[in-house]
């Protein structure tokens, strides 16, 4: 597409030069006929003639070759944003740990429109300017070398501005990005935290922090239209200066009778359709260097290595494990002679990058039965949650230390892995979608008498059916419209309705009840033998159901066993649950 477009402007421009050429012939006809040449009216007619036929394809070129090159750099920009949300949202989770979301939103907004700007508008204006530069300066020479020599005079000067303007445009465009994207994180944060700004009522300090952005970009632009400003001035100045000494040198000559009247017109209509060739450098400078700068940034996304849908971490990759024999999608087989376990942590240690205070869980080891229930208690921040981002393989893990069925989580492809366990977060998340469609999010397509299912097991089924439009009610960003209780519901729902055959649920019971949390358990435990769950909550009454309890503190695994085992044993599992039970005396005696 581009080459032909390329083309396209190549005839378009040939025709438009040969405008100013046919103007020279009719002048000279004039000149001729007024002299006595009986030629001169059919020259005339000749020239006007193909003067028209030449402006008129001009114009039919020149709008089917611009027309086709935009097309063709939207159709790119398409593809790149394609490939950039694709390459993005396969990123580990320590890059979304560590990238603001507004910084991700201004690559993926505003970088690609800077992008689109080069592809588009600026090749369509550097190839324009440069085969109209080219073949106007051949006209030019055909006409007077000696009057093109004198306009070229201030070219090396053209070519020196342009290059320093270039690069103080580069870091002064790189500049205006990186302020840009800090205001679009201002600006997300604030709209997704609306609630906590309303309820502290910080109005005020927010406009503040958000004016201090504002003002930032601001300075950023001004400087570069202050270099814009310097530079498109400079280039007039001496075009200017070029186009004074062709009109004094080029007169004499005609007054002379060395260059005739039509020639010297033809020359300059030459020299001013140069002028706008001239100018537009500037801008097309602007926008390669603003084009550049912003590919950089997307590019620095681009070269981050994604998750493996080959194998399930880097540091199976580093240590040279051969990728897994089973097909992608298909559960590990268990039968006669498969392992006893259907997960088994050895010697589990981690700790999150730059976090400061020593390892998050060390030296962890447990297992699970298929179709066991088995419950995970300790205090806040002992690593309850990260223990199940590593079960997912959101971060690497040593080789060994994870084991479903008995093969290293290392060597299973993450989308099995995957598939195979649902998460039940413990900051529950909707999309602004309806409550089918969260409910049917892990499956392909929406199955409305599996997500009736669902919401039965999760006893969310009544409110469903209370709200406007049912299952078809959409909740809103966030599912704003949903109470804390209905959202963790929705997500327990979503999470059974993938059909997965493990469940984790990251404490995912705290904005329901005591009484509907017993009930959503007596739904669990109906399934009991179909499921496996690893459930984790700070209410200890749920966890007497379970059977097995694992105790954590401080990253380690300190006890294990049934609720009445660790009761009897007075350790830490009891110390909470004590705790626990006297505080809610407490507050029913107030």
């Amino acid at each position: 597409m581009y080459a032909l477009c390329a083309l396209g402007l190549v005839i378009s421009s040939v025709l438009g030069l040969l405008v100013p050429w046919m103007t020279r012939d009719a002048i000279n006809a004039v000149s001729a006929a007024r002299e006595g040449s009986a030629s001169g009216p059919g020259r005339l007619l000749r020239a006007v003639e193909l003067l028209a036929l030449f402006a008129v394809l001009h114009a039919l070129f020149r709008y089917f070759s611009r027309r086709s090159l935009l097309v063709a750099a939207r159709e790119v920009e398409r593809e790149m944003r394609r490939q950039l949300f694709s390459h993005v949202i396969r990123l580990p989770m320590p890059f979304f740990h560590a990238t603001p979301t507004g910084d991700v939103m201004s690559r993926m907004t505003n970088d690609l429109g800077a992008v689109w700007l080069l592809l588009g508008p600026g090749l369509l204006t550097l190839a324009g300017t440069s085969i109209t530069w080219v073949l106007a300066i051949a006209f030019m020479l055909r006409i007077s070398p000696m009057l093109t020599g004198m306009s070229l005079l201030v070219a090396p000067l053209v070519v020196l501005l342009s290059r320093e303007y270039g690069r103080a445009f580069h870091r002064q465009h790189r500049k205006v990005q990186e302020s840009l994207a800090s205001m679009n994180a201002t600006l997300q944060e604030n709209v997704s935290g609306i609630r906590l700004v309303k309820a502290f009522t910080l109005e005020e300090r927010e406009e503040e922090r958000f004016a201090v952005d504002c003002r930032e970009y601001y300075r950023r632009n001004l400087d570069v239209a202050r270099t814009s400003a310097a530079f498109h001035g400079a280039i007039g100045f001496l075009a200017g200066v070029g186009v004074a000494f062709v009109l004094y040198v080029g007169g004499r000559s005609v007054v002379s009778g060395t260059l005739s009247l039509g020639g010297f017109v033809a020359f300059n209509a030459y020299l001013a359709m140069l002028a706008f060739p001239t100018m537009a450098m500037g801008w097309v400078i602007n926008l390669f260097q603003r084009g550049n700068a912003a590919m950089g940034r997307i590019n620095e996304f681009l070269r981050l290595p994604v998750e493996s849908s080959e194998s399930g971490g880097r540091a199976a990759r580093e240590a040279g494990v051969p990728a897994p024999a089973c097909a992608a999608g298909r559960a590990v087989p268990r039968g006669e002679g498969a392992p006893p376990y259907l997960l088994e942590v050895r010697g589990l240690s981690f700790s999150h990058e730059g976090g400061g205070r020593g390892e998050t869980l060390r030296d962890v080891r447990f297992t699970v039965r298929k179709g066991e229930v088995l419950g995970l208690v300790g205090t806040t921040g002992g690593g309850k949650s990260t223990l199940f981002s590593l079960l997912l393989g959101f971060y690497p893990t040593p080789p060994g230390t994870i084991l479903w069925d008995g093969r290293d989580a290392a060597e299973i492809p993450l989308p099995v892995l995957r598939r195979r366990v649902a998460l039940v977060p413990q900051d529950p998340f909707l999309f602004s979608d309806s409550v089918l469609e969260n409910i049917c999010f892990g499956r392909e397509t929406p199955d409305p008498a599996a997500a009736r299912d669902a919401a039965t097991l999760a006893r969310f089924l009544d409110e469903v059916e209370e709200l406007p439009r049912g299952f078809s009610t959409v909740v809103g960003e966030r599912g704003i419209s949903l109470s804390g209780g209905q959202k963790q519901r929705a997500t327990i729902a979503r999470a059974v309705c993938a059909g997965s055959d493990f469940l984790l649920l990251d404490d995912a019971l705290s904005a329901v009840d005591a009484e509907t949390e017993r009930e959503i358990f007596e739904g669990i435990l109906s399934a009991k033998g179909e499921r496996t769950v690893l459930f984790s909550t700070h209410r200890m009454a749920s966890l007497s159901r379970c059977d097995r309890i694992l105790v954590l503190d401080a990253g380690r695994i300190v006890e294990e066993g049934t609720h009445d085992e660790l009761l009897s044993a007075r350790g830490t599992y009891y110390d909470l649950y004590s705790r626990q039970m006297l505080a809610r005396e407490l507050e029913d005696s107030s």
